[in-house]
């Protein structure tokens, strides 16, 4: 008997692409999002009445701009600035890649590798809110 070891496909594969409306008159986001590098987290999707997003989803990019490594409050500052309808790059949060942004930081991978890069993105966009203190 062989055994077929099934190949389990990277998290940049299942990567989701989708467009976020304005809802109704009253011009309301169709998404709000929760987590953010301040709970130690990815930012993620909270609600979508709008549709076409899932609830848990780990949010990658805002609108062209790599929202990972950001502040709860940067991330919706980037959701408020943006043109309607939003362009919003969205993954399911799993055993890969889940919403604890500490563990994702803490692993090792090949450099140049996808999961390298994005480790980058986030520690670029933490040191970029990093306060710089000195000691007295």
């Amino acid at each position: 008997m062989s055994k077929t070891a099934a190949k389990k496909l990277h998290w940049c594969s299942k990567v989701q692409d989708s467009f976020v409306p304005l809802l109704g008159a009253s011009g309301e986001l169709g998404i709000s999002v929760g987590g953010g590098a301040d709970y130690g987290e990815f930012p993620f999707v909270t609600s979508a009445p709008g549709g076409g997003l899932t609830v848990g989803d780990i949010v990658l990019e805002i609108g062209g701009t790599p929202v990972l490594g950001m502040t709860l409050g940067d991330v919706r500052g980037v959701l408020s600035s943006c043109p309607h309808p939003i362009r919003i790059k969205t993954v399911t949060s799993g055993s890969a890649l889940c919403k604890d942004l500490r563990l994702y930081l803490s692993k090792c991978f090949t450099p140049g590798s996808v999961d390298s890069q994005l480790q980058q993105v986030i520690r670029e966009n933490l040191y970029l809110r990093a306060v710089p203190c000195k000691s007295l």
